[in-house]
């Protein structure tokens, strides 16, 4: 056997060992050939190029976890932001207070972004001005005088008011001064706009290291939107309100005012029929005693006489009558007029006095004047205080059964005060507040009892008021007299 080419395997014992005579066949069907044979080496890594191969391997799995983990963590701070404000859009859906949202806001952004101290504005003052609402991490105090100009809360700094900004470079420092504060924060612009209004905004003073990140500015972008809607729908609220409170009140005065208007229609019925009994009566006596005179039904000349008196006392009264209703129509009608003049007092007392003794009068009753009158001359209508005058003491003789009637003059700093006093029938206090209104005697009753068209006081009202004086009454109820008294400027 050739040593060159030992035998490709060992062979079996029951077969003879032959001579070769040809090439020979191993069992693995691999063709020998008669030289040395070539067995093929797989190359083997070294163990410093496997360990390197570990170690890298082992950061990038590190690297990979850490990813992962910060992922989950942003992930987390994004799913609890997102329930964050979908609870706060709930919250806001709700609610129609605008402190209500700014509230809900201000604990949202102190909480979730962790700012130092924080303030929220809104519109306010008719849109002229933004006022504080609340505050955090302020005292009351301090965050309510924190009060800013509309519609740009920092005149000196021009901004785009509707886009949330750093306000580092604000030229007004004072303002926010309290806000700001001395640990260096930096201050963070958060508006709340809608449909180009400027409803409010938010300031955070924030650590001055802070940087924003994208989920957070999403965050607030939603929490703006969310925070402008309502605040918006909250002015609606509040405009709505008022305009309903407002026809409220309206419909109360038209109420008020219909129940007056009733009230007048009524008065003024009751004045037509007064009125017409009132012209009636003495129509009825003039003619009455001018049948008797035509006739000659009277027994002498002073019985005459006393009828054609009865009649002209009778056509006296009717004329004073016509002239308060005409006077009331110049009134409403803005025709009446009247002629002040400097005048003496004492001459007009003079005047008055002869007209108004011959006024009817209960026995016993004692009509008293003032004497030895030194007081300056008024600026009056001499005619139209008379016609006052005279009207305020036929009242109180017609008023006063028993006792007196009196005139007296006070002089006060630049007026000169003219009471008429009486102690007869008195006025109620309820009677008082509408003793100036037009027919107002008519609802009382006394008009049956003691004549008259309740007009009197009414006219001379308004007859002072246009010669720049007043006329006021005051008594201490039913039975206790009364005091009429008109004050007049000194000349």
């Amino acid at each position: 056997m050739n040593a060159a080419n030992p035998p490709s395997g060992p062979k079996p014992p029951s077969q003879p060992s032959q001579p070769s005579s040809g090439p020979k066949v191993n069992p693995a069907g691999v063709q020998s050939s008669s030289g040395p044979k070539q067995v093929p080496v797989t190359p083997r890594p070294q163990g410093s190029e496997m360990l390197a191969e570990l170690l890298q391997t082992q950061r990038q799995l590190t690297q990979t976890m850490h990813e992962t983990r910060d992922l989950r963590a942003k992930l987390s701070r994004r799913s609890h932001q997102m329930q964050v404000l979908q609870q706060v859009s709930e919250i806001l859906a709700a609610t129609s207070k605008g402190g209500q949202v700014v509230s809900v806001v201000l604990d949202v952004l102190a909480q979730e972004f962790h700012c130092r101290r924080a303030v929220v504005w809104t519109l306010e003052d008719g849109g002229v001005g933004y006022v504080p609402k609340d505050g955090n991490g302020l005292s009351r105090a301090e965050w309510s005088a924190l009060r800013l100009p509309a519609p740009n809360p920092f005149p000196a700094t021009p901004l785009v008011l509707f886009q949330s900004q750093w306000l580092d470079s604000i030229g007004d420092d004072e303002a926010l001064g309290a806000l700001r504060g001395t640990d260096g924060a930096h201050l963070f612009f958060i508006p709340f706009e809608h449909q180009l209004l400027l409803l409010g905004f938010a300031i955070l003073a924030m650590p001055g290291d802070r940087k924003w990140e994208e989920d957070d500015l999403d965050s607030i972008t939603i929490l703006q939107r969310q925070a402008a809607v309502s605040l918006y729908n909250a002015w609606l609220f509040r405009d709505l309100s008022e305009q309903r409170d407002a026809l409220q009140r309206q419909a109360l005065e038209l109420e008020r005012v219909n129940d007056a208007l009733r009230e007048a229609d009524q008065l003024k019925s009751e004045f037509l029929a007064l009125t017409s009994h009132e012209l009636r009566t003495p129509l009825t006596g003039i003619l009455g005693f001018t049948r008797l005179v035509m006739d000659g039904l009277y027994d002498d000349a002073e019985e005459m006489r006393s009828m054609l008196q009865d009649s002209y006392s009778s056509g006296q009264h009717l004329l004073g009558l016509l002239n308060d209703i005409l006077d009331l129509a110049k009134i409403e009608s803005g025709k009446l007029e009247v002629h002040p003049e400097p005048f003496s007092l004492a001459v007009l007392i003079d005047e008055v006095r002869p007209i108004a003794e011959a006024y009817p009068r209960k026995a016993g009753v004692e009509l008293i004047w003032p004497e030895n009158l030194d007081i300056p001359d008024v600026m009056v209508d001499p005619n139209r205080l008379k016609q006052v005058l005279l009207n305020l003491l036929s009242n109180a003789l017609k008023f006063t059964k028993e006792g007196s009637v009196s005139i007296q003059v006070e002089r006060h700093p630049g007026v000169i005060a003219l009471l008429v006093v009486d102690t007869g029938i008195g006025v109620s206090q309820e009677a008082q507040a509408r003793l100036f209104q037009k027919f107002a005697q008519a609802e009382g009753g006394h008009s049956r009892e003691y004549g008259g068209t309740g007009l009197g006081l009414v006219i001379c009202k308004h007859l002072m008021e246009m010669m720049g004086g007043t006329i006021s009454l005051s008594s201490e109820g039913l039975g206790k007299g009364s005091t009429l008294s008109i004050t007049v400027s000194i000349a």
